[in-house]
């Protein structure tokens, strides 16, 4: 005899219910100043990765509360703005991470759960579904991100940084709020791969052209020459750079990269991630009405420390 909607459906509640039983104990508050708080995800036992956004400029005071594991207090290792991932270091917290998902087989309207933590109440569950699982992407602070995922779940202050996992309780990413207030997921090998360069470095390498640059619109007469209506005005040189090494000079007007047309700051941002350290590229820029091949290698943006 078949079972009935409603008993289906009570024993698809209990599993959600065991599910986060199972899994809470991977998930922990963050206490922040002023009585706010956001979850945590314990990345390895002594480590755990929250959203980097809710963070203060300089934390101070961090404690992290892992449910039946009690109260530690915490450190800010380093986070990664670009990719909204924030790495505390943890003296004694012994949990044990969650499984990881395989990224690749992640699919838009598969279910997902979103798990976080209140220090004064326990677990904070949101449950739904992939509303997208994208391409690569870069975020606006140029960030490489492994893959678009956003949910289609809500998101209170206090959730995030949450866990993102499936129904077999492996971890899927961490849950952060994106712009709209839409719910993304940093994937767990985005976080991965961040977390082992903030270990190793303290920070995220990104590349450093040494120039300050404002927009500007180009003169009608030279827009045919540019195959641009925009570019970006060269307004000082660090006379260390490679910029400097390359010659490009106070004035230029920058218009492409590699040959793609360049039309605003950010996207230059975007450019300029961990991947473009050390690499030779090829600006073209405007100078005295001609245009002009600049040949340069990119450095390393230098640690704000």
């Amino acid at each position: 005899m078949s079972k009935s909607s409603a008993a289906r459906l009570s024993e698809f509640s209990s599993e959600l219910a065991d599910l986060v039983s199972r899994c809470e104990a991977a998930i922990v508050a963050v206490r922040l100043r002023g009585g706010r708080s956001v979850s945590g995800i314990v990345w390895r036992p002594g480590h755990v990765v929250t959203a980097a956004e809710p963070l203060d400029d300089e934390p101070t005071g961090l404690r992290v509360v892992a449910g039946t594991a009690g109260e530690y207090e915490a450190k800010l290792i380093a986070r990664d703005p670009s990719t909204d991932v924030a790495l505390l270091g943890v003296d004694g917290l012994a949990v044990e991470a969650l499984p990881m998902a395989d990224p690749s087989k992640l699919r838009a309207g598969q279910l997902a759960l979103a798990l976080g933590r209140s220090p004064e109440h326990g677990p904070i569950v949101t449950f739904g579904g992939v509303a997208v699982a994208g391409a690569p992407w870069h975020s606006q602070l140029g960030g490489r991100i492994d893959r678009f995922v956003r949910l289609a779940v809500s998101l209170t202050s206090a959730a995030e940084g949450s866990a993102v996992l499936d129904l077999d309780g492996r971890l899927i990413g961490m849950a952060v709020l994106g712009p709209r207030r839409t719910v993304l997921a940093i994937p767990g090998d985005t976080i991965g791969r961040v977390v082992e360069q903030l270990l190793a470095k303290g920070h995220i390498s990104r590349g450093y052209l040494g120039v300050a640059m404002q927009p500007v619109r180009i003169p009608d007469a030279l827009q045919t020459l540019a195959d641009t209506g925009v570019g970006l005005l060269v307004s000082s040189v660090d006379e260390k750079s490679g910029a400097a090494l390359g010659g490009v000079l106070l004035g230029d007007v920058i218009v492409a990269w590699n040959g793609q047309p360049l039309r605003d700051y950010r996207q230059l941002q975007r450019l300029l991630g961990p991947e473009s350290v050390g690499s030779a590229v090829t600006l073209a820029v405007l100078r005295g009405g001609a245009l002009v091949d600049v040949r340069l290698t990119v450095g390393e943006r230098p640690s704000s420390g």
